[in-house]
C-alpha cells in the first residue's frame, strides 16, 4: 500500500480513536481489552499528560517491550500523531530517522503502537502496545477502542481484575 493512503487512513482513524472517553475507568478498561484480544503476550500502557492511567504487562513480555511502549509513547508526542503515521510519513517522504533533527533514536522510534488520545484536537495523553508486530499493534489498538466504543462486550469490571 502507497505510504501516502495509508497515512490518510491512519488520521481517519485516530479521529474515530478521539470519541473515547479520558476517564479512568473507560482507560483501564481499554488497557484489559487490550490484553485479553492480543493472540500473543503483550504490554499495554496508557498516559495521560505524564501520568500513567495504566500500565499491564502479560508473563511473555519484557523490557524491551517496557522500553518501546515508552519511545512509541514519546513518537506520538514529538509527531502528533499516532507511531504508525510517523512510520508512513517518513517513509513517504523518503526519510528516516536520522533525518528528523528532534527523533533521538534512543527516545522515539519510528514502529507503529501507539496512538495519540485527543481532546479539543491536542495531544493530552496516548496508547501504546507492544508485543505483536507493529502494523498489528496499531491494529490491535484501533480494533479494540471501536468495540468499545460500539458498546461491544469486553472485559470484566476492572475491580474484578485486582
Amino acid at each position: 500500500m502507497e505510504h501516502a493512503v495509508r497515512k490518510a487512513e491512519i488520521e481517519r482513524e485516530e479521529a474515530e480513536i478521539a470519541r473515547l472517553p479520558l476517564d479512568a475507568r473507560t482507560l483501564m478498561d481499554l488497557a484489559y481489552r487490550l490484553v485479553g484480544n492480543s493472540p500473543a503476550p503483550l504490554a499495554v500502557k496508557i498516559v495521560l499528560g505524564s501520568r500513567v492511567v495504566a500500565f499491564l504487562a502479560d508473563a511473555g513480555t519484557g523490557g524491551d517491550n517496557a522500553a518501546f511502549l515508552d519511545m512509541k509513547i514519546n513518537t506520538v508526542n514529538g509527531c502528533g500523531h499516532s507511531s504508525l503515521w510517523w512510520f508512513h510519513h517518513l517513509r513517504s517522504t523518503g526519510r528516516s530517522l536520522a533525518d528528523v533533527l528532534w527523533a533521538d533514536p534512543r527516545r522515539v522510534t519510528d514502529l507503529g503502537g501507539a496512538v495519540p488520545l485527543l481532546l479539543h484536537g491536542q495531544v493530552v495523553g496516548a496508547i501504546a502496545v507492544s508485543g505483536l508486530p507493529h502494523e498489528d499493534d496499531h491494529a490491535l489498538i484501533v480494533r479494540t477502542v471501536r468495540e468499545m466504543l460500539e458498546g461491544a462486550p469486553g472485559a470484566a469490571d476492572p475491580a474484578s481484575h485486582r
